[in-house]
């Protein structure tokens, strides 16, 4: 057994000393007792000078310091001293005096050896590998502090020795391994590979940075490195092979982030355009990363120098870089900078440079670190957006917020601007007619007349939808209303989208700068203009003043009243009736909206309506009509004699046409009322058919097949094709007041109303005619052939209580009263 021990001792011995490990054996005075040689090669003393001493006394462990914090000398002896080993990390000394690392393991011995040995000491110098460690960091430190496992086998390839490191590295005791198969803790590996280590080892060779995949006892995975050598027995035959196993899980998995990062940041460095230049300030050499020769635009192995750079800085950042540099050479330490280079080929890049000095111990810069980004496209992109914030993106124009500015500069310049605000009259209808697509090219030809028509230094920009603004500088009153005409009769020239002309009209209103002027207020002001123009009828200008203001303020108030007026009762329905010519007796009655205001009494429905129209005031104001016009019919119609079979007729806007729920309103109001659907007449302007050519079809059939009639009101006020008489369910036709003015004066002036009736008539439409007030006007429409018609002839408006009394006299006046 004495001698299994021996051989066991000096088998660890040899191999400890092939690897260069030292291996001291101490009594338990720790006085010297064996001295390999991998011991003299480490500290310089031969075995037959250390033999009887102490490590203290050679001066190899002077005051016991370990590496990290750790035990003391003292505290390390009692360890040993109560049967338990110590491993770490710590100083030593050689002979030359030459402190250097190593790690240690020192273990008491127990039983019996050739050599009396109770503690052994065993050390690596690791100088090397802490080196390695300085360069690697956290990844080394990570290596070092995992251990390293030393395993041997014999020729059976059954393991024979297991040391401490095996234990952490594995997690089994060396009794559960020693005498086991390494299959216990290997995987499997390409069958080359464990015949090429066989071979090595048989050849006495060693097998070092081989990488391997070891399972644990818990059945985990682990990388190791492997240095792997040949173990001689005491007659120098082949007795086996011993490993030396380090973990290195953690470092391939660090390894692989960092083979990953690396390459993320080589393809962001890449991609970002970022170069690298180091400025040597005592020595004036500069070196550059590629990607900065790339940027400059050196050509391949061309050296760069600090006065190239100054060279190719534009010349208009030149000034700028000289004081950077000489902030930097003073003593600031940091510099930030935006600034342009010219390329050898001429191309201009965009750099952003930060600047970074290292100074000496004195505070003196000697080196500056610079870190270059190539932020061309940035800036371009920059440019893009500011462009594209200050410019229309259809006709490439000024946008609103550009000529304000420049209309602000004007003002603050004490200059006398006139700004003309420019819309199109009835641009809905051409984006109607031709799509949106010929409507977005007839605004690109619009700003491209406008631009010709102005003066050179006048600026045309497009404020939104159809409307475009020019500022000119220095201009009066006659050269603005000159200018204003010049651009009314440059649009007129017909445009020519997609073989079709178009012909447009603009509406011009036109601002003048006062001293009290801002740009908002001369917007505005034209704005205002502008819709006094359109309201005279379009293709017109006019030139604001201070009570358009004033007219826009009432309107104003209005709008606000008129929100309050259905509410608090202001709001009340007139009747006028419908005539049948041939018998004088009324057939029905048209409902028109009156509001009678608290303050400025009765408000005509031209002023409001439009206002309710604007605001979608018409939507519940509508609706209200609809209820009272129809309940009030069926009152007559049950209580008053002669009034069975009356209609009423309530006028319809286009925005309640084109309401969803138009319909179930309509029915809603019939069901209360009671009355026949056949009695209700909605009354829609010819315009409103003009206006609104998408009518939805699904809302008009519905209404038909309530039973109610549509008529056509205002009929002959169109400027469009009757085509929607094809597919619109109307029953009645209305005359405009405008065609019957004339009868009787002008022998053309029945022309229309004869083509009309004959247009009716194969339409099966009855025809009305609005507005007679003379009974020469009621002689040519009966020549003509019309059977029905209102007017002041036959009565104004009546208000409602009234109705009954009008009814009851009518039925006692003659018919000859109107022959």
């Amino acid at each position: 057994m004495t001698e299994e021990h021996q051989d066991h001792l000096l088998t660890q011995s040899l191999l400890l000393d092939e690897i260069g490990q030292s291996v001291i054996g101490m009594d338990g005075g720790w006085r010297v007792t064996y001295w390999n040689r991998a011991s003299e090669r480490l500290y310089g003393f031969a075995a037959s000078e250390v033999l009887g001493l102490t490590p203290l006394e050679l001066g190899i462990i002077g005051n016991f310091r370990t590496l990290a914090p750790g035990p003391t000398g003292e505290e390390i002896a009692e360890r040993i001293a109560r049967g338990k080993d110590w491993s770490g990390e710590f100083w030593v000394r050689d002979r030359a005096g030459r402190e250097f690392p190593v790690h240690g393991t020192i273990s008491p011995i127990r039983g019996q050896h050739t050599v009396p040995v109770d503690i052994v000491a065993i050390s690596k110098d690791i100088t090397d590998r802490k080196h390695q460690e300085a360069i690697l960091r956290r990844l080394s430190a990570m290596v070092e502090s995992s251990g390293d496992a030393i395993i041997s086998a014999d020729m059976d390839g059954k393991i024979s020795s297991w040391n401490a490191g095996a234990v952490r590295m594995l997690g089994w005791s060396a009794g559960e391994a020693v005498g086991q198969n390494p299959a216990l803790f290997t995987t499997r590996a390409p069958e080359d590979v464990a015949g090429r280590i066989a071979e090595r080892i048989r050849s006495g060779s060693f097998v070092t940075g081989l990488e391997a995949r070891w399972r644990r006892k818990d059945g985990s995975v682990i990388d190791v490195e492997l240095t792997v050598s040949p173990v001689y027995g005491q007659d120098g035959t082949l007795a086996g092979a011993s490993g030396i196993a380090r973990d290195i899980t953690e470092i391939k998995r660090l390894r692989t982030e960092a083979d990953a990062e690396r390459r993320r940041l080589l393809a962001a460095q890449e991609m970002a355009h970022v170069g690298s230049l180091e400025y040597s300030a005592d020595l004036g050499t500069i070196w550059h990363s590629k990607e900065l020769g790339r940027i400059v635009g050196l050509g391949p192995g061309e050296p760069l120098s600090w006065e190239r750079m100054m060279e190719q800085t534009h010349p208009e950042d030149r000034d700028l870089m000289h004081r950077v540099w000489q902030g930097l050479r003073a003593g600031a330490g940091f510099a930030d900078v935006e600034y342009r280079l010219l390329q050898p080929d001429g191309r201009q890049r965009w750099l952003h440079s930060r600047i970074r000095s290292v100074n000496g111990p004195d505070g003196t810069p000697l080196q500056f670190l610079d870190t270059v980004l190539d932020i061309t496209e940035r800036k371009k992109a920059e440019q893009i957006l500011e462009w594209q914030a200050r410019h229309d993106a259809l006709t490439g124009l000024p946008n609103r917020y550009w000529i304000t500015e420049v209309l602000q500069g004007f003002l603050d310049r004490g200059c006398h601007p006139a700004v003309m605000f420019v819309d199109i009259d009835r641009f809905k209808l051409v984006n109607d007619g031709i799509g949106h697509s010929g409507g977005d090219r007839i605004l690109m030809l619009v700003g491209e007349r406008l631009k010709k028509a102005v003066r050179a230094g006048d600026t045309v920009a497009r404020f939104g939808g159809d409307e475009f603004i020019i500022v000119c500088e220095n201009m009066g009153m006659r050269a603005a209303q000159v200018l204003a005409g010049r651009i009314r009769e440059c649009i007129r020239a017909p445009f020519e989208v997609d073989e079709r002309q178009i012909f447009l009209n603009v509406s011009v209103g036109i601002a003048l700068g006062g001293p009290d002027d801002t740009a908002q207020s001369m917007l505005g002001g034209a704005d205002t203009a502008m819709y006094r123009a359109k309201s005279a009828g379009g293709d017109a200008s006019a030139i604001y003043h201070s009570r358009m203001t004033r007219r826009a303020s009432g309107r104003l108030n209005l709008e606000s009243d008129l929100r309050l007026a259905l509410d608090r009762g202001e709001l009340r329905l007139d009747y006028q009736p419908i005539i049948d010519l041939d018998s004088g007796a009324p057939l029905g009655f048209e409902a028109l909206l009156r509001w009678e205001h608290p303050d400025h009494g009765l408000i005509s429905p031209e002023a409001f309506i439009p206002i309710a129209e604007e605001t979608g005031l018409i939507i519940p104001i509508g609706t209200w009509v609809l209820h009272v016009a129809l309940r009030q019919g069926q009152v007559w119609r049950n209580q008053t004699g002669g009034a069975a079979n009356l209609t009423m007729a309530v006028n319809i806007s286009g925005r309640q046409l084109v309401a969803k729920n138009f319909p179930d309103i309509v029915e809603a109001a019939i069901r209360e009322s009671g009355i026949d659907p056949g009695a209700v007449h909605l009354e829609i302007t010819e315009t409103v058919l003009m206006d609104e050519p998408d009518l939805p079809r699904e809302t008009l059939q519905r209404l038909a097949r309530l039973g109610v009639c549509l008529s056509i009101d205002d009929f002959g006020t169109g400027y469009s094709s009757l085509s929607y008489l094809k597919w619109l369910t109307a029953k009645t036709l209305k005359i405009d007041r405008t065609f019957i003015e004339e009868l009787g004066e002008d022998p053309r002036a029945g022309t229309v109303i004869e083509l009309v009736l004959g247009m009716a008539k194969s339409l099966r439409l009855d025809v009305i005619a609005e507005g007679v007030e003379t009974p020469t006007q009621l002689d040519e429409l009966r020549r003509l052939g019309v059977t029905r018609a209102q007017g002041f002839l036959w009565s104004k408006p009546i208000l409602s209580e009234r109705v009954p009394a009008w009814l009851d006299a009518r039925s006692r006046e003659p018919l000859q009263e109107l022959q």
